[in-house]
Formats: C-alpha cells, structure tokens, sequence
C-alpha cells in the first residue's frame, strides 16, 4: 500500500481503539502505577465523563497494559449481558487453568452429578455458591502470585450490578488480591455510588480525563497530516484543532473527516475545512448531542438555554440570573451539576461556558426541529 492510500488514522467509532490516541498518558501512568503498587486508594476506581470523552479508551488501555505483566490477570466483564458473577467466575477459570471437573472436587457443597456437568447448567439450576466458587479462584491465583482487576464498562445500576457489588466488597473483606475499574456517565456513576447497597462506591478513587490540550492536538493533526503526504494550510490546521474544543470524539470525528476529504487533492485547505466542519457536525449532533440532551433534565436544558440566550462564550453567574430570574444558591445547585456532566465548564471564577464543540448550534438546531 503506497503512502497516499494509508488506511484513516482517525476513528470516531464509540467503543473502538483508536490508532491515535493523545493526553490520556498522565492519567493512565498514575493509575497504572498506583495498582501495581497495591496502593489501597487505587483498589477501586471510577472513569466518568460524558459521551465521547475517552472513558472506553481508557479501559482498553489499561487492559492493553496489562497484558504486557504476567502477574496480572484483567477480566473484563460486560455490563448489558447480566450475570456479572457468573462473567466473573467464567473469568477466573480461565484465568487459572482450572477445569469445571476439577474445580467441582474442590467445592464441597456441590455434588458432581454425571457427565453432563457444564457451567450453564449450574447456573441455570442456581447451584452456584458465588462466594465459595470465586474464593476458590482468587486463592488459586494468590498462589500463583497473580492479582486480578476486574473492568466494566459504561457502569448503571441494577439488581445485578446490586449483587455483584456486594460480593466484591465481601471478597475485598476476606484480602484477596481484587481490584476493580468501571467507567461511566457522572449521573450513572453518582447512582451507583449513592445506591443504598453500594455506598461503599462513594470512597472510590475517580479518574478525571481532562479536555484534550490544544497543542496536543495541533502536533497530532500535523504529524498525521504530514504522513499522509498532505500538504497542510497551517491556518486551517489552526482552525480545525480549535474546532476540537478539547472533547476527545470531536478529534477522532475532524481528524477523520479532514483526512478522508483531502485523500484526492492530498491539501488540507479552506475546501476540506469547510466540508469537514459540515460533515463532523452532522456525527456530533446525532451520534453524540442529541442523548446527551434528551438525557438532561428539564432544568439542566434551561440552564443550558439561558447560557446561550447570554450570546456570550463566556456567561456570569449574574446574567444566569437576570435571564432564569433565580436566586445565586438555585443557579450554583445546576451549575455544580453540569460541570460534574462536563457539559460547562468555568475558566474563570462567577463565569461558565460551554465545554463541547458546536453545542450551542446544536441546541438551537434541536429546539427548532423539535419544539417550534
């Protein structure tokens, strides 16, 4: 394959590993580092961030890491098939080897019956003790000198995340050598957390991934660029990196875009800018946008509204006020919850702005197509 026709570097796929990934490396270190190191405060961590912002990205690569050490084992688990113990326990057998026959001679309260033994049907005969089988496992693999984490993502509550959280802080009690990595949306991650059962979540460490650098971005556009022989207008350059705004799926989605529409002319000019603008819209506002704000409250979308009413990029606490005519502690209530969504952000004290790229035309957009 010759240079000009390089597979697109770019990958604004959700749930995929991109081939370019930027400003996640500081944060992945310190967790990385502070799970070998068994310190305690890593032992259960949260990822959170809105849709889009590298949460799935962050587990793969810790996953990706993982697999470099053989005294780790990662196991992940997933949320939307159920039965996340019975993921787990399937996990662990793997993990050490152990034959289903061999494990059964192990496990006391269980009899053999026959040959037709198989994991389904134990779990559909509800013949599992959980904490014995996975005690079983875990000591297992203590003495093989290995130590598990266990990955979920995009983490909501149920009856069985409920039943899965209780065993973990059970096995957690008895010290074998478990840790766990969820990621989420803050308003998922604040359910689990404050669930009745599992409010022990509230003392987990988080993992912030902070808006993408704007320099980070421009150096990775350019590298890319340049590798596809494209020659590049670097005031256009300038303008696409700032599209960006920092939100980590706008990068996959422009970059993507931006390479696939110079692939003839090999240029990164005013025309690809502009087809690229359009065309990554287009994927933010369905693909991205319009959950996130259909997911929002009615208040939170007035919230948002009002700042966009301010026709300002930069809104003060005060303006917020005059246009929702709300006392300062009913707007600090919504603000606190919008920042922790990462939908606004605030570079300044008594000042908020919108985080994600293109939000404020997508909104109006939304309430024109929908509410007019």
């Amino acid at each position: 394959m010759t240079d000009t026709m390089m597979t697109n570097p770019f990958m604004p796929s959700f749930g995929r590993f991109p081939k370019i990934v930027i400003d996640q490396q500081e944060a992945l270190t310190d967790y990385l580092t502070g799970l070998q190191t068994h310190d305690a405060k890593y032992q259960t961590s949260l990822v959170y961030g809105t849709r889009g912002a590298g949460k799935t990205v962050f587990l793969l690569n810790v996953q990706k890491s993982l697999k470099q050490l053989n005294n780790w084992c990662f196991i992940r688990l997933n949320n939307g098939q159920g039965n996340l113990l019975f993921q787990l326990l399937h996990g662990l057998q793997k993990a050490t080897g152990t034959s289903l026959l061999d494990l059964m001679k192990s496990v006391k309260s269980v009899s053999l019956m026959g040959n037709s033994l198989s994991w389904q049907t134990l779990e559909a005969s509800n013949l599992i003790d959980y904490d014995e089988y996975l005690s079983e496992l875990l000591k297992r693999l203590k003495k093989q000198g290995k130590s598990v984490l266990i990955g979920i993502d995009e983490i909501e509550i149920s009856d069985d995340v409920r039943a899965f959280g209780s065993e973990y802080q059970t096995l957690i009690g008895d010290d074998y050598d478990i840790s766990l990595l969820m990621t989420g949306l803050p308003s998922r991650i604040s359910e689990v957390q404050n669930d009745d059962t599992l409010t022990f979540l509230l003392r987990s460490n988080r993992v912030y991934l902070s808006p993408l650098d704007q320099a980070s971005i421009a150096s990775s556009y350019e590298t890319a660029f340049k590798r596809g022989k494209r020659k590049i207008d670097y005031g256009v350059l300038d303008q696409l990196s700032r599209a960006v705004k920092g939100y980590a799926y706008a990068f996959q989605t422009i970059g993507y875009y931006a390479w696939r529409y110079s692939q003839d002319s090999l240029q990164i000019d005013d025309e690809v800018l502009a087809k690229t603008i359009q065309a990554s819209k287009t994927d933010l506002f369905r693909n991205a946008y319009e959950k996130m704000y259909l997911d929002l409250s009615n208040t939170d979308r007035a919230f948002i509204e009002a700042m966009i009413q301010a026709k300002s990029s930069l809104v003060s606490m005060k303006q917020l006020q005059a246009i929702l005519h709300k006392p300062i502690n009913y707007i600090s209530v919504y603000r606190a919850r919008l920042l922790d969504a990462q939908l606004i952000n605030s570079p300044q004290r008594g000042f908020v702005q919108l985080s994600l790229p293109f939000f404020a035309e997508f909104v109006e957009k939304y309430k024109q197509e929908h509410f007019a």
